[in-house]
C-alpha cells in the first residue's frame, strides 16, 4: 500500500513539474503575468480560484517594459491668461494643443483652483491601466466645462467622448455643483465600458474653468470598478503619462509630438457662425490679366491732389501721415464678419470706411462693362459684383477699384475682373485707366516676422504660412523670420520640418528692436519689384490676404496698411469677437524699391530697443515719399488677445 501511494505521489509530482514547466514557457514566450496571483490570495483559502488566476491571467501591455516610477500619473498641460473660458475657445486658440503655458504631471484625476486663479484651462492626458477585467463606468463633476475621452486601446486617434459637463447644464436646472455631484446631467456618467486588466487605454480630459461667481474651481473624474458600487477618483497606480514632462526646457515650447485633441475635431465643435473670410473657395476663379482688357479704357495721368507738395512737407509734423494723409474710402457691399464692433475708442485715429451706395457701384460697373463689350465685341458678360471701392479726390475726381466675376462667352469660363479705373471730375469726361495702377498678380510677396523668445507664436506663423501655400499653391509667396537668438525655438529645424520652400531666416544676438530687425530683413530682399510686408506677432492670416496685398500695394504709387481685427478676450478668427484696430499700423506692405527710395524708418527709431511709434513713423516717411496710403478693413487678419508681460524680454 505504501509503495502504491509512493508511485502515485511520484506520478502526480512529475505531472505537476511538467505542468509548471509548460506554464512557465507560456508565460515567458507570451509575456503573461502568471505568478501575480501569489500576491493576491491567501494560500489556505481559495485554491481553485488561485489556479484559475494562475493559468489565465491577462497579458501584460506591450508598453509595460517602459514602465517605471517616473511614468506614473497623467500629463497636465495648463493654459494661463489667454481668456479661454470654454472648450470651444480653447480649441480655437492657434497654439493649442501644442504649446501650453505649463507642463506638469498630475497623480490623481482631481483638480481644484482658487477663485482668483488666472488659469484658463487644463488638458490632462495619458493612459489608464485597470487592475481588473470587467465593466467600468466613468463619472465627471465640475463647475466649469469638461469632457472625458477614452480610446479602446493605447491609440489616441481612436478616442471617443464618454462623458461631458457644461456649465450651462447645472445653471439651467438650478443645481449647485459640488465635488461629488454626478446627478446634474445624464451625460456626466458614461455607459458601461469593458476594459481588460493590465492593458493601457488612452484617456484625455479637457477642463475649461469658465467663470465662477463663488467658491473654488474644481474638476473630478472618477470610475466605478467591477464589482464595486461607488465611484472613486482614479489614483496614480492606474495612471501613466503619454510623454515626459519633467524637462523644464519644454515650458512654453511648441511640441509637434503631442497628440491632437479629438474634441476639437468632433461634429458640432464649431457650430454656428463660421468665418467665410478665413476659408478659400473650393473652386478658385482665376484673375483676368490686364492685357485681356487693356483696350477697354484710355489711360490717364494719375497723381492725387492730396499727396504732399513742397509747402506741405515744410509743415509736416510727426505722425501727420496717419492723422492727415490716410483718406477715407467707400465700399460696396459693406459687409464684414459677425461679432466685429464697427466703432471703438480708437475712432480718433481713423477716417474709417464708409458704405458706397449700391446704385453708384452698379453704375460704375455697368459703364465699364459697356466699354468692355464695345471693345471686345460682346465677348464678356457680367456674372456678379464682388466689390467696388471708391477713393475720392475732391479736386480731380474719383478712383474706383472694381472686382467682378465675368463670363467669357467664347470659352464659357468665369474670370475675376479686378481693375482700377478713374472717373475725372467734370462733365462728359470718360472713365479711364489711371497710369501706373495696374497690379501684378504674380509679384513676389515677402512676409516678414521678427521675434525674441516667442517661439510658439513663431511656430504658429510658420504653420499659418504652410496653410496658405497649401490652399493657394502660390509660388511667389516668401517668408522671412528675423530672430534675436531666441531660447525657445530652433528656427532652422522649424523651417526644415515645414513644407515651405521660399524662406530664409536671420538670427542675431542682442536686445529686441522692431525697427532694426525689419530694416535688416528687408535689406536681405534683392528684388526691387517685390513687396515686403511687416507682420505683427499673434496673428491669424487668411489665404486671400496675399492677393489683397498685391492689389493694394503698387510700385511707385501706394503703400498698403490694412486695418485688422483686434480680438477681444475669448475671440478667434473662426468666431470673431472684437473690433477694428484703428490705431494699429503693424502690418504694412511696401514695394522694395519704394522702401529703398524713402529710406524706411527714421534713424532715431533704429536706436530704440523698446516698442512703439515706429509703424506710424514708417507711414510718415512713405507719405513724404509721395506714396498713397491704402487703408481698408481686412477681414483676413486677426490679432489675438494676449498679455504683454515678458514680451520681447531682453
Amino acid at each position: 500500500m505504501k509503495l502504491q501511494t509512493l508511485k502515485l505521489a511520484l506520478v502526480f509530482g512529475s505531472f505537476l513539474l511538467v505542468l509548471i514547466i509548460i506554464v512557465s514557457d507560456v508565460c515567458l514566450l507570451g509575456r503573461y503575468e502568471c505568478f501575480a496571483g501569489f500576491r493576491e490570495i491567501d494560500s489556505t483559502k481559495d485554491i481553485s480560484s488561485f489556479f484559475k488566476h494562475f493559468l489565465f491571467q491577462e497579458p501584460l501591455d506591450l508598453l509595460e517594459k517602459d514602465e517605471n516610477i517616473s511614468s506614473r500619473g497623467l500629463n497636465q498641460h495648463v493654459w494661463d491668461k489667454n481668456c479661454l473660458k470654454t472648450i470651444e475657445s480653447l480649441c480655437n486658440f492657434p497654439v493649442f494643443p501644442n504649446a501650453p503655458d505649463k507642463r506638469q504631471v498630475i497623480y490623481r484625476t482631481e483638480i481644484t483652483e482658487p477663485k482668483d486663479s488666472t488659469t484658463d484651462a487644463h488638458r490632462i492626458f495619458g493612459f489608464i491601466r485597470p487592475n481588473l477585467t470587467g465593466d467600468y463606468q466613468f463619472a465627471l463633476a465640475s463647475n466649469g466645462y469638461a469632457e472625458v475621452w477614452l480610446s479602446e486601446s493605447a491609440n489616441w486617434s481612436t478616442a471617443k467622448e464618454i462623458a461631458h459637463f457644461k456649465l450651462v447644464e447645472w445653471i439651467s436646472v438650478g443645481a449647485t455643483a459640488t465635488g461629488r455631484t454626478f446627478n446634474v446631467s445624464r451625460k456626466q456618467i458614461s455607459s458601461r465600458i469593458y476594459l481588460k486588466a493590465k492593458t493601457r487605454y488612452y484617456i484625455e480630459i479637457l477642463y475649461a474653468l469658465g467663470i465662477q461667481s463663488e467658491g473654488e474651481y474644481f474638476l473630478r473624474v472618477s470610475w466605478k470598478q467591477p464589482q464595486e458600487s461607488n465611484f472613486v477618483v482614479i489614483e496614480s497606480d492606474s495612471l501613466f503619462t503619454f510623454t515626459n514632462d519633467s524637462e523644464a526646457g519644454k515650458q512654453k515650447m511648441y511640441d509637434d509630438e503631442l497628440p491632437n485633441a479629438k474634441s476639437c475635431n468632433k461634429d458640432g465643435a464649431n457650430q454656428g457662425y463660421k468665418n467665410k473670410h478665413m476659408s478659400m473657395d473650393q473652386v478658385k476663379i482665376p484673375f483676368l490679366e490686364h492685357t485681356s482688357v487693356s483696350k477697354v479704357l484710355p489711360s490717364c495721368e494719375y497723381r492725387p491732389s492730396y499727396l504732399p507738395d513742397a509747402a506741405t512737407l515744410r509743415s509736416f509734423g510727426q505722425y501727420h501721415g496717419v492723422f492727415k494723409h490716410v483718406k477715407r474710402i467707400h465700399t460696396f457691399p459693406f459687409s464684414f464678419p459677425e461679432g466685429i464692433v464697427l466703432e471703438s475708442e480708437h475712432e480718433v485715429y481713423s477716417f474709417d470706411q464708409f458704405p458706397l451706395q449700391e446704385e453708384e457701384a452698379w453704375s460704375v460697373v455697368e459703364r465699364y462693362m459697356d466699354s468692355l463689350n464695345k471693345s471686345y465685341f460682346e465677348r464678356y458678360t457680367l456674372h456678379s459684383i464682388t466689390r467696388v471701392v471708391k477713393k475720392e479726390d475732391q479736386k480731380k475726381g474719383a478712383r474706383y477699384f472694381i472686382e467682378a466675376i465675368i463670363t467669357d462667352l467664347l470659352s464659357g469660363k468665369k474670370y475675376n475682373l479686378a481693375e482700377y479705373v478713374f472717373q475725372p471730375k467734370g462733365n462728359n469726361l470718360p472713365m479711364c485707366y489711371p497710369q501706373g495702377m495696374q497690379w501684378n498678380k504674380t509679384t513676389d510677396v515677402y512676409l516678414i516676422l521678427t521675434a525674441k523668445n516667442l517661439g510658439r507664436w513663431v511656430h504658429h506663423f510658420i504653420k499659418n504660412m504652410e496653410k496658405i501655400v497649401q490652399e493657394t499653391n502660390d509660388e511667389h509667396l516668401h517668408v522671412i523670420i528675423y530672430d534675436f537668438d531666441s531660447r525657445d525655438i530652433d528656427i532652422k529645424r522649424a523651417f526644415q520640418r515645414s513644407i515651405l520652400k521660399n524662406y530664409h531666416y536671420i538670427t542675431k544676438p542682442g536686445k529686441y528692436s522692431r525697427a532694426t530687425s525689419f530694416k535688416e530683413a528687408i535689406e536681405s530682399v534683392k528684388n526691387p519689384n517685390s513687396i515686403v510686408v511687416t507682420i505683427d506677432m499673434h496673428l491669424d492670416i487668411g489665404s486671400q490676404f496675399i492677393d489683397e496685398i498685391r492689389k493694394h500695394c503698387i510700385k511707385g504709387k501706394t503703400v498698403y496698411a490694412p486695418e485688422i481685427v483686434f480680438l477681444n478676450c475669448g475671440g478667434s478668427s473662426s468666431k470673431p469677437k472684437g473690433s477694428w484696430y484703428h490705431a494699429s499700423y503693424g502690418t504694412i506692405a511696401i514695394c522694395k524699391q519704394d522702401w529703398d527710395n524713402f529710406g524706411g524708418f527714421s534713424p532715431e527709431f533704429l536706436r530704440k530697443t523698446t516698442w512703439g511709434g515706429e509703424d506710424w513713423n514708417l507711414i510718415d516717411n512713405a507719405v513724404k515719399g509721395s506714396l498713397e496710403i491704402e487703408r481698408n478693413r481686412s477681414p483676413w487678419v486677426y490679432h489675438y488677445h494676449h498679455v504683454k508681460t515678458g514680451m520681447w524680454s531682453n
